[in-house]
């Protein structure tokens, strides 16, 4: 062979190994993100934002639209506000006359009557007058007077409830009242998990006081591990999952509870019956969005095993695992899905 060819073919060998080296060298650059965790005070809870960034995305921005859209959600979705700003405070007010609201509380709202629907009144916003009802009574250290209950009762009613789009609701009925509770603490990591796609961020975590979205990768490079915590012991964990690009939720009554006497009842209120869940310490629920993993988390929790595995069989896409405690035994109900 020609040594000038020798010569060009060993350039150009020279040449593609720079460029290969160049190219591993960059992605070893590349892999090299960044990490943000931040944790503020939400709705009676927390929430969390937790992710993974590349140094050249302005975080800067992020950060602030984040905290935004957590800020704006706390003020118009608290339904204990004692001022009238908020959107909820002022429907609890003056929902019988109607009030307008902005875009979210009204897709909330409309959003937690289709689940009302779903699962046939076991979800209810509405439930709140009850929920006073059961809280005055624990105070008072006594079973609410019957009677009372039943008038309570009347006020309660996803059915009552009227939409005009785009931002009109009203009450059927004076004296109701909406709890935006539960699906706020999804709601937000929802809207958190939008803002972190739009701005390219590819890995994180976002925890609205016990509810979490995940995406991506933990530090970019593990998946998440998600730990449900062991109703019977607080210091221990029942089981892990492996979360991404979904929305998990655990409801339960081992965490907050009435006590009345000796007894201790589920601050879980069963919409149609008035009286606090029985049956099920804890339910998880992994769904598409964490606002519908809250929701179902809360129905089944009121539903029970049985019913509720029902129903996550019916759904797409949704997990469940329901811990029941029968006769001093711990029964559990579980979709095949859930790992």
């Amino acid at each position: 062979m020609n040594p000038n060819h020798i010569n060009i073919l060993n350039i150009f060998l020279l040449i593609i190994l720079g460029a290969f080296f160049f190219l591993i060298r960059s992605s070893f650059k590349k892999q090299k993100l960044l990490d943000y965790d931040e944790t503020r005070p939400y709705l009676g809870a927390y929430v969390r934002i937790h992710f993974f960034y590349d140094p050249k995305i302005n975080v800067i921005s992020v950060i602030n639209q984040c905290w935004k859209k957590v800020e704006e959600v706390q003020l118009h979705m608290n339904a204990h506000s004692k001022n009238m700003e908020g959107d909820l405070s002022r429907l609890n007010a003056d929902g019988f006359q109607g009030v307008r609201v902005t875009a979210d509380v009204f897709k909330v709202i409309k959003e937690s009557i289709e689940y009302s629907k779903l699962t046939n009144g076991a979800y209810d916003i509405t439930a709140l007058p009850l929920v006073e009802l059961w809280k005055k009574s624990a105070d008072q250290g006594k079973l609410p007077d019957k009677d009372l209950l039943e008038k309570t009762k009347d006020k309660v009613g996803y059915r009552n409830l009227c939409l005009k789009a785009p931002d009109f609701i009203s009450f059927k009925k004076p004296g109701m009242k909406v709890d935006l509770g539960s699906p706020a603490s999804g709601f937000v990591c929802d809207e958190l998990a939008k803002i972190l796609d739009k701005n390219r961020i590819k890995h994180f975590l976002v925890d609205g006081g016990g509810e979490i979205f995940c995406r991506g990768k933990d530090q970019g490079k593990k998946p998440w591990i998600i730990g449900v915590q062991d109703p019977f012991n607080k210091e221990k964990l029942y089981c892990t999952t492996v979360l991404s690009d979904r929305g998990i939720s655990t409801s339960g009554n081992y965490e907050k509870f009435y006590t009345i006497g000796s007894e201790a009842f589920s601050h879980i209120i069963d919409p149609v019956s008035g009286y606090p869940q029985k049956g099920a310490v804890s339910v998880t629920v992994v769904a598409n969005t964490t606002q519908a993993a809250n929701e179902l988390s809360t129905a089944i929790s009121v539903l029970g095993g049985e019913k509720g595995l029902r129903l996550a069989h019916a759904l797409k896409r949704v997990e469940v695992l329901v811990i029941e405690s029968k006769n001093g035994e711990i029964v559990q109900y579980k979709t095949p899905g859930f790992h």
